[in-house]
């Protein structure tokens, strides 16, 4: 790449404003470095601390954030979101959204404090108790954060934003591996979490411009609630999806079973779920934007999703492919009971990476509604099965449950991009083809790679990985450039 190429694509990166094409694509080369940055912490942060921690810490801590985000979840009035899809004036809306933030933030406080001593009978676990009393100063803290980062979002500028969560994530990282060094218990991950929210906020004064101030208007506020409602009942439904499995663990296996379904969950949700979440982040604005043109935002979801499905499907089969080795040599044999559900997980990953994409089209459309219905279909197949078969096949059961929850609710959208965007099941299923006949290719030869060693070690896991990358990049190297000179309208 020649030097005034280079030139250009910094001053691309750099600029401000521009038309929503320009503005998706810096948002997405903002949001994509910043996410590899992160992941890469948060993976460097995982083996770190699984070598320090036991997992019965990583399976209280996992109990007690079930809690906190019960807690925010089952009283989250979606004002972000509305924000985002407003399309009256930020300005006059966000003194008002700060104000209910904070006012919640103690409120929810307050309630978790309220529901610790609960919580820990149930669970029978005395640790458990102490860790919600002290998480709940994530509420108090968090609530003030800089209502700008939602304006920034908004306006699909996500450079800032960039600045912001890279320094708070490395900061936070940092702390975290240095009490776990010392503490060696639970607490670490307790205080590694609260100051990462502490840094958060403090750093959103200093990284944003703007400074919110306490104000409030009943008109703004039920305008924020009304679109919010459908938004707050959308992420109690897909929470009770999302925690049941770990929630019943917890009480059928114990917390060191959790811990290990922890670990299989995190590394899924980092490799796959996120990599949605990325494209997700910077496409709900711009479906926002577009809503009222549905051929270019039928056009943008499409190229967005075919790139998703690109990126997230080979990893989703190197991990099944992987999941022993990598388990062994990367985290150590302790950890070795998570590797079936982590082949469990990766599967149902891939479906909530594509189906939580579908969510946040609906949203981007404003019809929160949409997402709210396909998540109680998920959860009414969960729902009754996931104690028996959890029973019956401990980490496996509860891993085969949600994956049967999360397809359905997946197959549902399908027949909703029908009726909205007209989108048909066979276009999606055509985008499927050619990223799955390829990954498992890709799998075969990186499961016959590490075959092919005496044992398992870091060098056997780092050639079956290269290989697989090697082949999955041949095998899909015209659909690469092609997709690369597509462009987002």
């Amino acid at each position: 790449m020649s030097i005034n190429a280079l030139k250009k694509a910094a001053q691309f990166a750099f600029a401000d404003g521009g038309s929503i094409k320009a503005r998706v694509l810096r948002s997405g080369l903002w949001v994509g470095l910043s996410e590899i940055g992160l992941q890469a912490l948060s993976l460097i942060r995982s083996v770190v601390l699984a070598r320090l921690l036991t997992p019965e810490a990583f399976g209280v801590m996992g109990l007690a954030m079930i809690v906190v985000r019960a807690v925010e979840t089952f009283t989250r009035p979606g004002v972000a979101q509305a924000l985002i899809a407003r399309q009256q004036s930020f300005e006059e809306a966000a003194s008002t959204a700060y104000t209910m933030l904070v006012a919640r933030g103690f409120i929810l406080a307050a309630l978790l404090a309220a529901l610790a001593p609960l919580v820990g009978r149930f669970y029978e676990s005395s640790q458990l108790v102490s860790a919600l009393q002290a998480l709940c100063l994530l509420f108090v803290v968090g609530g003030f954060a800089n209502i700008n980062t939602i304006a920034r979002q908004r306006e699909l500028d996500f450079r800032r934003l960039t600045y912001l969560a890279q320094t708070t994530t490395l900061t936070g990282t940092l702390i975290t591996i240095g009490v776990a060094y010392w503490v060696r218990s639970v607490w670490a991950l307790v205080i590694g979490q609260l100051a990462t929210v502490s840094l958060n906020t403090l750093l959103s004064y200093v990284f944003l411009p703007g400074r919110p101030r306490l104000a409030f208007d009943r008109a703004v506020a039920r305008d924020l609630l009304a679109y919010g409602k459908f938004i707050t009942g959308s992420s109690i439904i897909l929470y009770i999806a999302t925690e049941l499995d770990t929630a019943v663990v917890g009480k059928v296996l114990g917390p060191e079973q959790v811990g290990f379904y922890t670990l299989a969950f995190m590394l899924t949700h980092l490799v796959t779920a996120n990599l949605a979440k990325i494209a997700s982040s910077v496409m709900m604005p711009a479906y926002a934007k577009l809503q009222t043109d549905r051929p270019a935002l039928r056009h943008a979801f499409l190229r967005t999703m075919s790139l998703v499905l690109t990126v997230v499907t080979p990893i989703t089969v190197g991990l099944i492919a992987l999941a022993d080795p990598l388990i062994e040599v990367v985290y150590g044999e302790k950890w070795v009971p998570a590797v079936i559900p982590l082949q469990l997980l990766a599967v149902f990953g891939w479906f909530r990476s594509v189906a939580a994409f579908n969510g946040y089209l609906f949203e981007g459309m404003g019809k929160p509604g949409i997402a709210f219905r396909l998540g109680v279909i998920r959860l009414a197949l969960i729902a009754p099965a996931m104690v028996p078969a959890t029973y019956a096949w401990g980490l496996a059961g509860a891993g085969a449950t949600v994956i049967v929850g999360i397809a359905a609710q997946w197959v549902g959208g399908l027949f909703y991009l029908r009726s909205e965007l007209d989108i048909r099941p066979g276009e999606v299923l055509r985008l499927m083809a050619r990223p799955w006949l390829t990954s498992l290719v890709m799998g075969l030869a990186a499961a016959a790679v590490v075959a092919a060693w005496p044992d398992y070690s870091v060098i056997s896991v780092g050639a079956a990985v290269l290989c697989g990358m090697l082949v999955y990049a041949v095998l899909n190297l015209r659909s690469l450039i092609q997709l690369a000179r597509e462009r987002v309208h």
